[in-house]
Formats: C-alpha cells, structure tokens, sequence
C-alpha cells in the first residue's frame, strides 16, 4: 500500500539551515493572474479568501469553510527556475516555470480557457525571501516525505497552517511541483509583501502571439486543452 500523508504532529521541529532555501534580492518569480474578470489581481497580490476546496495545495487559511481572512492570512502561488541545481528538464523541454503556472492553472479540469484578462507576468523580488524547503531534510525529519507536494489538498492544508503557525518568521514554502523538470513552486504567506515590489521584466496577455504558441506547446506536453475566448 502506498504510504500517505500523516497528521500534523503536535509541534515541528526547530528549524535548522539546512531546512531553508533562501530567495536572494531579485529572485524572478512568475506568476499567471487575471487582470480582469470577477476577481481580478495583481501580480503581486495574495488571495485572503480561502481555503480553497480542491485547490490551494499550500493554504494557511483558518480551517472551515472558504471566507475572506484579510489582512491576516494571504496566499500568493508563483513559480520559479531552482538555480541550485543543473538538473535538466524532465522529458526534453518539460518542466519549466510555463509548465507550473499552466498547470496549476487547470487542475480543477483539462481545459484553459484563455480570457482577454489572463496575463504571465515575470518580475524580480525587492527583498530576500526565507521559506521552509519541502524537497529536503525537513520532510525527512517530520516523516512528510514528498507527500507535502502531491497528497490531496485537504491533506496538506493542515500541514500549511501548523507551519504558518509555528514558523511564524518564515516567508513561505518552495515545493517541487509535479511537473518536475528545474523549476520550483513556492507559496509565499503575507509576510513576504513588502518583499515583493521589485521590477517587472515581462507582462503580456496569454494570448500575445509569442506566448500562445509556447502555451500550446504546454498543453500538447501535459495533455491539457485550450480554448481561446
């Protein structure tokens, strides 16, 4: 039988340096967001609401049913390249900071549809970002293993919200993604805000003739569709 994710034990362990990835002043972070739409956001805005059912792997919000936790409690999912690592991409060209957003953007089904408002953004961090590694000794000593990154979501948001609580002094969390490949996941809580106004490098609608093909080539790789509206 396949080992799940346990329980949340009482208290985690003390954190050491081995058990932190340190983002250096700017770090590109890459970010797919809607502009527009019922909910529209900035590239560097969190999401109060939550937690999300079904989604928002790494929510810390309170427990019970979705709701508004502003200012207290903000998510904000990005991607990243790991430049720790010369690994190359899983299968060719696969597993790049495109493959993440893209991803995460069509877990509820197989199809993305790309609105006028759906917009990749790369831009660089203002400050340094400490987050708690999920890829190394941490998981290890907590018995989390890799299961933090694929147990379903109901599962990992209590480990979210134990580590929001008990490492109050962290920015986030740097997770590898399921697309694997060279780059990273992270899920930055509210603290790494003012970490976070450094300059834009890139913010182009989805659908910009040099994006949409590339997101094509995506979508044939993962096995998602698109559709254009």
């Amino acid at each position: 039988m396949t080992q799940q994710l346990l329980e949340v034990p009482a208290e985690l362990p003390p954190l050491q340096d081995e058990h932190l990835a340190v983002l250096p002043v700017g770090t590109a972070l890459v970010r797919l967001h809607d502009v527009a739409g019922c909910h529209p956001s900035e590239h560097d805005q969190f999401r109060w609401f939550g937690p999300l059912l079904g989604r928002g792997r790494f929510d810390h919000h309170p427990a019970g049913p979705p709701a508004d936790h502003a200012p207290r409690h903000g998510v904000l999912y990005t991607a990243l390249d790991d430049l720790t690592t010369s690994r190359p991409p899983t299968g060719g060209a696969g597993g790049t900071v495109l493959d993440v957003v893209l991803s995460e953007a069509v877990q509820d089904g197989d199809v993305l549809t790309v609105t006028g408002g759906l917009t990749l953004t790369v831009w660089r961090t203002s400050g340094e970002l400490r987050l708690l590694d999920l890829r190394g000794p941490w998981t290890q000593r907590t018995r989390a293993g890799a299961h933090l990154s694929t147990a379903p979501h109901e599962r990992t948001q209590p480990w979210a919200r134990a580590i929001r609580r008990q490492y109050p002094q962290l920015h986030g969390l740097l997770y590898a993604p399921a697309t694997g490949g060279r780059a990273v996941a992270a899920a930055l809580n509210e603290t790494s805000g003012p970490h976070l106004g450094g300059r834009i490098e890139l913010s182009r609608p989805l659908y910009h003739p040099q994006l949409l093909p590339l997101v094509g080539e995506v979508a044939q790789r993962l096995g998602f569709s698109i559709e254009v509206v």
